[in-house]
């Protein structure tokens, strides 16, 4: 499957904020991700099929050249397909190019398939935050990206 990762327009947030409501049990409303619109140091990206549906997005904001990763998600029906590689690489480049320090974000301890997706890339387990997801309650891995001088996609 051919995936293009755009930055999010208002036109993504309907299906964005569906998806949110399948993935996570606190989900972010339409009105919320219209917000990041807006907002100077976030950098939403949406990952579209060949026929321009909306396949996932990754929220990350960019704050004193580190990167918060607030929400990557795609929808179950495209998993496995590249979709989240694709936006993970996205992430990744923006902070190369932008000359971050670190990326970071929390995953459940239980998401096997995201946390082997993030240490593909070069993310470590750097902590965890006790009873961080709920819904039901679980801990959360703090993982970290680390860009250096030398760093580059594989």
């Amino acid at each position: 499957m051919k995936i293009q990762v755009v930055p999010m327009e208002r036109r993504h947030t309907p299906a964005l904020a569906a998806l949110e409501r399948k993935c996570f049990s606190e989900p972010w409303s339409q009105a919320s991700l219209e917000e990041e619109l807006t907002n100077p140091a976030a950098v939403f990206l949406v990952a579209l099929g060949e026929g321009g549906e909306v396949l996932g997005y990754a929220g990350m904001h960019d704050i004193v050249g580190e990167g918060y990763v607030s929400n990557i998600a795609v929808f179950p029906e495209f998993r496995r397909m590249g979709a989240g590689k694709a936006l993970v690489e996205a992430l990744l480049r923006y902070g190369m190019e932008h000359r971050l320090d670190l990326i970071t974000l929390e995953v459940r301890c239980s998401n096997q398939p995201a946390i082997r997706l993030y240490e593909q890339y070069g993310f470590c387990v750097e902590g965890i935050r006790k009873r961080f997801y709920r819904s039901p309650d679980e801990d959360g891995y703090i993982m970290t990206h680390r860009f250096s001088l030398f760093s580059s996609l594989q």
